[in-house]
């Protein structure tokens, strides 16, 4: 939930799309964490925790990123659940975003790959091995049809 929602007492805060993007946020870290944000879950709706929740996100209190998370990834969550509206993203730039991690994460499979394939054939080319020889082999021969 926006913590701007919170500041009011009658909630007369009006949610916007940037509502919705400080959500995506918590939802995005979520994610890489498996678990609701300050263990929310097990409060046990102890409203005194509920509370403390609420006025520690109010001051700009957040989750701290997942070891392992990717950089990029950790950098839109923390983007999209900044305290002040106008400086979340919209939603086009979160797709950017998610976009662009995606085809980081894919150039770095693709780069890790074709080092694995290198080293595997160098270290191939590097040993010797006694294949035997298939000169006499004939795949047409009826042998290897059934």
């Amino acid at each position: 939930m926006d913590p701007n929602f919170f500041e009011t007492q009658n909630h007369s805060y009006v949610l916007t799309e940037k509502s919705d993007i400080y959500s995506l946020g918590v939802l995005l870290w979520e994610l890489t964490s498996c678990k609701s944000p300050f263990d929310f879950e097990t409060k046990n709706n102890n409203y005194l925790e509920i509370i403390e929740i609420k006025s520690d996100i109010l001051n700009g209190k957040r989750e701290k990123p997942i070891s392992g998370t990717n950089y990029n990834f950790v950098t839109l969550y923390k983007k999209c659940w900044q305290h002040e509206p106008d400086e979340r993203p919209d939603i086009r730039q979160v797709i950017s975003e998610i976009n662009n991690i995606e085809n980081i994460s894919n150039n770095f499979k693709i780069e890790k790959i074709e080092k694995t394939e290198i080293v595997t054939t160098e270290k191939l080319e590097n040993e010797d091995v006694d294949f035997p020889s298939c000169d006499d082999c004939d795949i047409n021969s009826d042998k290897y049809n059934s």
